[in-house]
């Protein structure tokens, strides 16, 4: 296994090649530290077939110690939604593959970018927060490319993970997913898809964004009170093709989060217009709140119900 290592940045954009490669897992570090610190990979090439894909890889990096990430950077081929990395404790040999569901269960997200020539970070977290990676797991990368060209082409994908020192993260973080995938958008018509769960513990939120594709029209995540009326609107984006990669984000300042209580219902709506011949089920579209709560206490998933 190859170690995490520190080096010094010498080079715009340093590549640490990993999956499939014969290269050496690096971390480079420059400007003002920490904020400054990455950790960079570069995937082999590999073929994109028509349709949605998501392509899973092994790197050669394991970590000798404990990392905080707090944002990435990356660059794909055309088609590329995003490139996320992500940890796990279930190991295997380099390699890279379509990815299976049941793989990535064990899989933990950090941080991803969009998928266009800017390579712009989907989040970032402020005020001197990360996600804690810890020693002895394996980084693993996804990349999920929409090939709307009716024919495979051949790609490879670069993402950057910023990082901090431990010494200097003021709260590490989990997320909290409300993933509603009951959906079924009819051929040539518009459809909406309203969604509940129930609050299961206590958690402050302080980044909020929600996810559809291209055929999104509208989220909105919604607060209820006892009596099932709306107590607080949280989320309430009309949406365009461009928000797939470039949500609408809202932080949320870690002396005042947004509290989400135990015991407490939300309301999730999902609009979408599908102009294809063919119905469309998740993944090819998604109905996703996506939330970042501290201090982290484990990843969550709020159990989706139509009901309220």
């Amino acid at each position: 296994m190859r170690p995490l290592k520190l080096v010094s940045f010498l080079i715009p954009l340093a590549l640490a090649l990993a999956g499939c490669s014969d290269g050496e897992s690096v971390a480079t570090a420059g400007g003002d530290a920490p904020d400054s610190q990455g950790l960079s990979f570069e995937t082999p090439e590999f073929e994109v077939p028509p349709g949605d894909s998501f392509e899973c890889f092994y790197t050669d990096t394991y970590t000798d110690r404990e990392i905080a990430v707090w944002a990435a950077e990356g660059l794909q081929g055309p088609g590329g939604h995003h490139i996320l990395a992500y940890y796990t404790e279930q190991f295997r040999e380099p390699q890279h593959h379509p990815c299976k569901d049941s793989e990535m269960v064990s899989w933990h997200q950090l941080a991803g970018s969009s998928g266009d020539d800017a390579g712009e970070p989907v989040i970032e977290l402020k005020e001197g927060m990360a996600i804690r990676v810890p020693k002895g797991v394996q980084l693993v990368l996804q990349a999920h490319y929409i090939n709307t060209t009716g024919a495979a082409y051949t790609v490879k994908d670069q993402v950057t993970l910023k990082l901090r020192e431990p010494s200097e993260v003021s709260d590490y973080v989990n997320y909290f997913v409300t993933n509603d995938d009951t959906f079924e958008i009819p051929p040539q018509s518009k459809h909406t898809n309203v969604s509940y769960c129930t609050i299961e513990q206590d958690i402050d939120v302080v980044l909020s964004l929600g996810h559809l594709h291209e055929s999104g029209k509208h989220f909105k995540f919604e607060i209820l009170d006892d009596a099932g009326n709306v107590a607080k609107t949280v989320r309430d984006d009309a949406w365009a093709p461009l928000m797939t990669s470039h949500p609408n984000t809202d932080y949320y300042p870690r002396s005042a989060p947004l509290a989400l209580t135990k015991g407490m219902k939300v309301r999730q709506t999902c609009t979408w217009e599908n102009t294809t011949t063919d119905a469309l089920l998740f993944p090819r579209e998604m109905c996703i709140g996506f939330f970042y709560y501290a201090p982290g206490q484990g990843d969550l998933h709020c159990s989706m119900s139509k009901e309220p």
